[in-house]
């Protein structure tokens, strides 16, 4: 008698596990892309190449197949790169020092229905149809600097 009520209790605490790791993993991502888009310009090849929001977007899809995350799921995962600054920018590359950005990494019902069992939702859950996580930071590309060669005597 015991063992239905045990096994009902137990895929529930499977399936809250599973959407506070993805959940994880979403917060990791976006920290991750904003990272990778905060330096402005990477060293490829020795030619230094200003970052772009594909880029910082191939980043994050990296970092979501890495960590477990089904090739079906992230090809159903929208990542923006959006500019918070008064600057007019598209990609971090041509940001200016100190702008602020964000990373948006959000996995759409398409996607979502393939990280959870299907029929088995918990009570309250069954409006949730997406995950999403946001990350906020700022360029840290360099100043540029002009020095005076001239020396003052």
């Amino acid at each position: 008698m015991c063992l239905p009520i045990l096994l009902i209790l137990m895929v529930g605490m499977w399936q809250v596990g599973r959407l506070v790791q993805v959940s994880q993993i979403l917060n990791n991502a976006a920290r991750s892309g904003a990272r990778y888009a905060a330096m402005g310009s990477t060293n490829l090849n020795g030619v230094n190449t200003p970052i772009t929001a594909a880029m910082v977007q191939k980043t994050v899809s990296s970092y979501l197949l890495a960590s477990g995350l089904p090739p079906a799921v992230v090809n159903e995962t929208q990542i923006q790169v959006l500019n918070l600054s008064g600057n007019n920018w598209t990609d971090p590359g041509s940001a200016q020092p100190m702008d602020q950005f964000q990373v948006q990494v959000t996995i759409l019902p398409a996607g979502f229905s393939n990280l959870l069992w299907s029929g088995l939702m918990l009570s309250g859950t069954e409006n949730l149809n997406q995950l999403s996580s946001t990350a906020t930071w700022v360029s840290l590309v360099d100043s540029q600097v002009s020095v005076n060669t001239q020396l003052p005597y």
